[in-house]
């Protein structure tokens, strides 16, 4: 399946779901904690992590875009329709791209604080959307030194998610597993 059609499976997923209509500052959590998870993979070299880690973070930006609005979303989240720069593996060493992916995060993180509580500011949303491209353009290149692609990792994140069950607790998906071990 292209990366467009698994973006716009993960945008019917979340509609579903009803998260397209949460607060996005739960997603901006939950980005937190999968690329937590995508450095761990790093740090552990378990190319599986890494693998769903990185396809889990392209569900969270996707889901975090459709909070906050943005339209195309596609052209945002798919590097290759907003860059085409030719990275080749190892360029630029993975550690080096998860700090970077980590700034563009805080970045994204400081934006947001501004649309909450500057709102006389101006570009605050074109500004996000700007540091989300970047994220996934770091992604593409952690994949490439990975020896994977973003499709290959979206795919995997997605055949995890396409028939989870669960609901919203305070604006926020709980999977049906996790529901009931009481987590």
């Amino acid at each position: 399946m292209s990366l467009t059609n698994l973006i716009e499976n993960v945008q019917g997923w979340s509609a579903a779901k009803g998260l397209d209509k949460a607060e996005p500052i739960k997603q901006m959590q939950k980005l937190n904690e999968e690329w937590g998870e995508l450095n761990a993979g790093k740090a552990k070299s378990d190319k599986v992590k890494l693998i769903d880690s990185i396809g889990d973070v392209m569900v969270v930006l996707t889901i975090l875009s459709q909070q906050m609005k943005f339209e195309r979303i596609e052209q945002l989240i798919d590097p290759t329709q907003h860059s085409k720069v030719l990275y080749k593996a190892n360029d630029v060493e993975t550690d080096y791209l998860l700090l970077y992916g980590g700034k563009e995060i805080g970045l994204i993180a400081h934006r947001m604080i501004d649309l909450i509580f500057n709102t006389g500011l101006i570009n605050t949303s074109t500004q996000i959307q700007f540091h989300i491209r970047n994220l996934t353009g770091i992604l593409a290149k952690i994949a490439i030194n990975e020896g994977t692609d973003l499709e290959t990792c979206l795919q995997v994140a997605w055949d995890e998610i396409k028939d989870r069950t669960g609901k919203m607790v305070d604006g926020v998906f709980v999977k049906q597993e996790d529901l009931e071990d009481g987590k």
